[in-house]
C-alpha cells in the first residue's frame, strides 16, 4: 500500500490525560503521521501534548471547533496556528464573516511560523441522526419544510449548504461525515478537501482484531457516531482525510488494528 494513505489517516487521541496519549503514540511509531487533539485532551494537558507531538515529528489536527464572534475566532485561530497546529477547524454555522476572520488569523499565523496550515469548517456532526436533524432544524410547521413530500432539511442538504459557505469564505475544506463527502466534492471540486470522522470497522474486522469478549464489548457498547462508513468506503467517497479513534484507541492491539485498517483500505 502506498504511504500516501497513511498520511491521510488521522489518529484521534481521545484521552483525558497525556500519559495514555503518549503511550498510544509510542505504540504506533512509524505507522502514524497525523494525530487529532480534541477538547478533552487539550483541556486536561494544554500545550504540553502539542509540544510533545511537534518534537516527535507528527502533524497535529487541533480539533477545538471554534464558534464565536468573528474577532474572538480570529484570535483563537491565530493562537492555534502559533501553537503549532497543522490543521484547525471552526464551525461553518458561525457564518461567512466569522470564517473569513478565521482565515485572516490563520494567514497571519502562517506568516509567523513559516508553514502551511489548513483551515476546515465543521458542517453537521456525525453524531446527528435524521431524527436529530429534524428536531434541531425543522422548528416550524413541518408542511413548510417539505419538497415533493420529502423533508428539505437532511444531513446532506445542510452539509452541502454549509460547505458552500466555507468555500465562499476561502477555507481549505470541511469536516463532514463520509456519507456527504462525495456530494461535496462533486459540487465544489476535487481541490475542496474533506475530513471525515465517523469511521468504524465491520463486525468481522473487530472480531479478528480482538478477543471475543473484547470484540463483543466494542460492538455492543453504545456509540454516539451515527453516520458512519468503513475506511475504504470513506476513501471511495473521496475523503482527503479520515479520523479514526475507537477502532484503534480501544483495540487490544492498537498497532495491529491500524495495520489492519491500512490493509482494509487497499
Amino acid at each position: 500500500m502506498s504511504n500516501d494513505y497513511k498520511k491521510k489517516v488521522i489518529i484521534a487521541l481521545d484521552f483525558n490525560n497525556i500519559a495514555d496519549a503518549k503511550t498510544l503514540v509510542d505504540k504506533l511509531e512509524g505507522e502514524a503521521y497525523i494525530y487529532k487533539v480534541g477538547l478533552e485532551l487539550f483541556l486536561n494537558c494544554g500545550n504540553e501534548i502539542l509540544l510533545f507531538l511537534k518534537k516527535s515529528g507528527y502533524k497535529i489536527f487541533l480539533d477545538l471547533k471554534f464558534y464565536d464572534i468573528p474577532h474572538t475566532v480570529y484570535n483563537a485561530v491565530k493562537s492555534a496556528g502559533l501553537l503549532g497546529a497543522d490543521i484547525i477547524n471552526v464551525h461553518a454555522s458561525g457564518g461567512i464573516e466569522m470564517m473569513k476572520a478565521a482565515k485572516k488569523g490563520l494567514s497571519e499565523a502562517q506568516e509567523t511560523v513559516g508553514k502551511k496550515i489548513e483551515l476546515f469548517a465543521v458542517t453537521v456532526l456525525t453524531s446527528f441522526s435524521s431524527e436529530d436533524i429534524k428536531e434541531v432544524f425543522d422548528f416550524n410547521d413541518n408542511s413548510a419544510h417539505t419538497h415533493n413530500g420529502e423533508p428539505e432539511n437532511t444531513a446532506e442538504s445542510i452539509a452541502l449548504h454549509l460547505a458552500g459557505l466555507a468555500k465562499k469564505s476561502g477555507l481549505d475544506g470541511v469536516v463532514c461525515s463520509p456519507l456527504e463527502s462525495l456530494g461535496i466534492k462533486k459540487m465544489f471540486g476535487e481541490d475542496f478537501k474533506t475530513i471525515t470522522p465517523g469511521i468504524r470497522l465491520k463486525e468481522n474486522d473487530i472480531k479478528k482484531q480482538n478477543s471475543l469478549e473484547k470484540a463483543n464489548s466494542l460492538i455492543n457498547r453504545r456509540d454516539d457516531q451515527k453516520r458512519i462508513m468503513t475506511p475504504s468506503e470513506a476513501f471511495r467517497n473521496k475523503a482527503d482525510y479520515i479520523v479514526v479513534g475507537r477502532p484503534i484507541t480501544r483495540a487490544a492491539e492498537p498497532l495491529e488494528s491500524l495495520k489492519n485498517i491500512y490493509s482494509e483500505i487497499c
